[in-house]
């Protein structure tokens, strides 16, 4: 009975040195991570071009998205643009898409007479895009024709600014539900590559 007890009481010890040590273990690596934290690394995006960054006026390199002739699909057109930020950079390439392609054999999917009246991006990479309502009046309609309309600037945006991640279209600056009666817009948008050839 003797050397049971023994036994017992030397097993709880082991026990209790075991969990002493696992907790003294997790202290130390939290405290560590406290004073010497570790920097994690960020995969970068997958841009088409260059990301804009703050700082001076540079030129360079976007790809713009116009469609076919046929008006089934988006085609990227590649531009040089002036920005300094990311601002700079919307209205740059917004300026670019209402100006058309030069590319005869692209189109514009933007009614002409539509002007972009604000722009802002939140923290989170949403940018507003404000425009007259010309880009509703004017549209054609169509449940593609719309869809182009509206991947035209998301994929030109979102691919080619670094801080943008999706983008919330507006009509005199209020939500609208649809271009023309067909296209969801009431909410921000990502990328879509699926009709890009």
């Amino acid at each position: 009975m003797g050397f049971s007890e023994a036994s017992k009481r030397k097993r709880r010890i082991w026990l209790l040195l075991l969990v002493a040590t696992g907790l003294g273990f997790a202290a130390a690596l939290s405290l560590g991570k406290l004073f010497f934290p570790v920097s994690e690394s960020v995969t970068p995006r997958n841009t088409v071009s260059d990301p804009i960054t703050a700082g001076t006026t540079s030129s360079r390199k976007v790809h713009l998205y116009f469609a076919d002739r046929k008006g089934r699909y988006l085609q990227a057109e590649q531009r040089k643009i002036e920005a300094k930020d990311t601002d700079s950079g919307i209205k740059a390439i917004i300026g670019a898409l209402l100006e058309g392609p030069y590319d005869s054999k692209l189109v514009s999917t933007v009614p002409a007479g539509s002007q972009l009246l604000h722009t802002f991006v939140t923290d989170d990479g949403t940018a507003y895009v404000d425009f007259n309502p010309e880009l509703s009046g004017l549209h054609p309609g169509g449940v593609t024709a719309e869809r182009l309309t509206l991947y035209a600037i998301v994929n030109s945006l979102v691919l080619n600014l670094e801080k943008v991640e999706r983008v919330q279209l507006l009509l005199e600056g209020k939500p609208a539900p649809t271009l023309s009666g067909h296209l969801d817009i009431l909410h921000p948008k990502t990328a879509n590559l699926l009709i890009v050839r």
